[in-house]
């Protein structure tokens, strides 16, 4: 029997009040031959403000489909670029009490949705309010310059082809909401959907028009898919969003103004810096704002899938 990889943590249940959190091993490790997942959460940590962070173990579940032990978490702080609280969640895995594996994940609380055609937040109490994206194209790491101080005063985000994990972890600590658009052959979608799910700063994927519309995809918990430059009449069923090029505004208007599912606004132009990138998509969203209300606007300086 080969050495067992990490667990993967999840979560179940999140409001105002507690969270269940989760830690599964599948496969051939058993809880009648022995395995157990033991550990902890130990949260909130936030770089941006003081918290008063708590230990919660993790406790067996006991005999199942698979090897799972939970913890419930009181109290918990959700993730945001402005509070970006995260949790780490540390595991052993034991046969006969043996340690066979040791392991420590970031984990945030994400309470981004869409409720008809907007984005809304939940905050720390419990309350919902819209959100709107706004996003430009460019690196995590110039963003994250200035521990993303910037962005956070532009409510900026970041569009990144097929972000990696240290981008991801690093935007997850800072603050940085990512839209991730994934760039990759079909058989690597699914992966990178699981992988990217893990991390709260991940506010979408927008997969490519030229994905195959037969493609099985299961959207990951909380995490949003949009599909690329689609009618809403197609919308393939893995879909929760539409983001679209805004090439004449009249006809974008006229295509999605009427869509029952958020769109976003994508227009390619020039920008040097991000505060130029914010007031782009202002101008964006003023052009399309007399008729049409859209989830989000997007500016890139170039076609956001080059394959």
């Amino acid at each position: 029997m080969s050495d067992p990889k990490p667990p993967r943590i999840f979560y179940t249940e999140l409001n105002s009040v507690h969270v269940s959190v989760y830690a599964e091993l599948e496969g051939e490790y058993d809880w009648a031959d022995g395995w157990r997942i033991t550990g902890n959460v130990y949260g909130p940590h936030c770089s941006l403000s003081d918290t008063l962070p708590a230990r919660i173990k993790l406790k067996d579940r006991g005999n199942g489909q698979s090897l799972l032990s939970a913890a419930i978490v009181p109290d918990p702080c959700p993730w945001s670029a402005a509070l970006p609280a995260i949790y780490r969640v540390s595991t052993e895995i034991l046969n006969d009490d043996q340690t066979l594996g040791i392991d420590e994940q970031l984990l945030g609380f994400k309470t981004l949705a869409v409720k008809h055609s907007h984005f809304v937040l939940t905050d720390l109490n419990g309350f919902t309010k819209r959100w709107v994206l706004r996003a430009a194209a460019g690196s995590v790491s110039l963003a994250l310059s200035d521990q993303g101080e910037e962005c956070r005063e532009l409510r900026l985000s970041r569009v990144v082809t097929n972000p990696t994990r240290d981008e991801c972890q690093q935007a997850t600590e800072q603050g940085l909401w990512l839209v991730a658009v994934l760039d990759l052959p079909e058989t690597e979608i699914q992966p990178k959907l699981d992988e990217l799910s893990q991390w709260p700063c991940v506010a979408l994927c927008i997969l490519s028009s030229q994905t195959d519309s037969s493609l099985s995809i299961t959207a990951p918990n909380n995490l949003l898919l949009a599909a690329y430059d689609v009618s809403p009449e197609s919308l393939p069923d893995w879909a929760q969003l539409i983001a679209a090029d805004v090439s004449n505004v009249e006809s974008f208007n006229n295509r999605y103004r009427n869509s029952h599912i958020p769109v976003l606004a994508h227009h390619i132009t020039d920008y040097n810096n991000d505060r130029k990138a914010r007031e782009t998509c202002a101008q964006l969203q003023a052009l399309l704002a007399p008729e049409g209300d859209y989830a989000g606007y997007i500016v890139s300086q170039s076609y956001l899938f080059q394959s």
